[in-house]
């Protein structure tokens, strides 16, 4: 049980972190002086990544363990699932989202933004539904 906890915390700190950036961080960026854009995007890259980094490993970690080793009352089917979620919200990240930051990075661009905005809404399904899974995993282990 203390791994399925342990799961859970990470998984809901990822949760909340991407709605925040979903519902307020992304959209904020268009409010940022132009002038100054580069220094403040480099530093909520910068930001970014020493907040999530430690609780991702984690989710990441804990899902691949839970597909060796499950709890009683934990099926299969079900860490698969939290694995597919984790998974999409690495490829999602690589795929998409990185690029685009690094494009942004370079420079600020309406489309750049919106096309961010709207692909994160990927990762934040992705990391609620994992967030699910999760919760599910530790009542049925209970």
């Amino acid at each position: 049980m203390p791994l399925l906890v342990v799961h859970l915390a990470a998984v809901w700190f990822c949760v909340g972190l991407v709605w925040v950036v979903q519902v307020l961080v992304y959209p904020g960026f268009r409010g940022i002086d132009r002038a100054r854009w580069r220094e403040q995007h480099d530093r909520h890259t910068r930001l970014m990544a020493r907040t999530v980094s430690a609780p991702w490993a984690v989710q990441g970690v804990t899902c691949a363990v839970l597909l060796v080793w499950r709890p009683d009352g934990v099926p299969f089917w079900l860490a698969a699932l939290a694995g597919v979620c984790g998974a999409a919200t690495v490829a999602v990240t690589v795929g998409i989202s990185v690029p685009c930051h690094q494009r942004l990075s370079a420079g600020y661009d309406d489309a750049v933004l919106d096309r961010l905005v709207r692909t994160n809404w990927y990762r934040t399904a992705a990391w609620s539904a994992g967030g699910i899974v999760a919760a599910a995993m530790v009542l049925l282990a209970s």
